[in-house]
């Protein structure tokens, strides 16, 4: 039975990450908690299992010519320094507030996903323009986003790109899985491998880079602002998970 929940959490998540470029990481944390395992290891476990995930997820999408690899490397590696700093403050901050900033991110990404209309304008091949001010601010909060909470931080990654860079949705979110994976791999150095579960972690991982490769495939079939509105509501239902479990603990 556990086997197979691992197996399902994956499959969500990395169907998430391939359909939106983001979102997976932010689902990673609660459904890990309710495989058991305790808040510190499950933001380890998160962090590797989003970036495979995204590995994956990029792959597809890079075959199809969907990311911009210079702007999301640039983005990606700017948002590492703040990746490091929410790592280091993850270890110093009780694990109660950390859950109830996480539950006001949630509310927050839910929102802007509920609020904002899904663009339908396609990629019409204009460069993107870099607007280095907040292509710094905007990476920054990513990373420390991705560190203090063990999440992807794509769900903040795509509508950066898109402000700060110009992306059109499409490419954002296929670009903004190389800023998770950049930021992901750089916070699970930062946080280190104390507490991973690693048959657990192979399991949600491995399901993670089936579900995010179906995911990429699947996006341009997929009614973009159907997803969207199921994915605020999910966030919504994930948020008053997350409240309870503060209570509770």
């Amino acid at each position: 039975m556990e086997l197979l929940l691992a197996l399902a959490v994956g499959l969500v998540l990395g169907t998430v990450l391939g359909l939106l470029g983001g979102g997976g990481g932010i689902l990673a944390v609660p459904l890990l908690l309710a495989l058991g395992l305790p808040y510190a290891a499950a933001t380890t476990t998160s962090l590797v299992v989003v970036f495979i995930g995204a590995i994956a997820g990029l792959t597809t999408h890079g075959r199809s010519g969907r990311v911009d690899w210079t702007v999301g490397t640039i983005f990606g590696l700017v948002g590492s320094a703040g990746a490091v700093l929410g790592s280091r403050a993850s270890t110093v901050v009780d694990d109660r507030l950390q859950m109830a900033g996480f539950v006001v991110l949630l509310l927050v990404a839910a929102w802007a996903m509920l609020r904002k209309k899904p663009s339908a304008a396609e990629d019409d091949g204009r460069p993107a323009t870099l607007r280095w001010g907040r292509v710094i601010l905007l990476a920054t909060g990513v990373g420390l986003i991705t560190g203090f909470f063990g999440v992807g931080g794509g769900f903040i990654a795509v509508p950066a790109l898109v402000l700060a860079v110009g992306l059109p949705m499409r490419r954002a979110s296929a670009t903004a899985l190389l800023v998770i994976a950049i930021n992901t791999f750089v916070a699970f150095l930062a946080h280190g491998v104390g507490g991973l579960d690693v048959r657990l972690t192979v399991v949600v991982a491995a399901a993670t880079a089936v579900g995010a490769v179906a995911g990429a495939i699947a996006q341009s079939r997929v009614n973009a602002a159907s997803l969207q509105r199921a994915f605020g509501i999910l966030l919504v239902v994930v948020a008053a998970y997350e409240t309870a479990q503060v209570i509770t603990s």
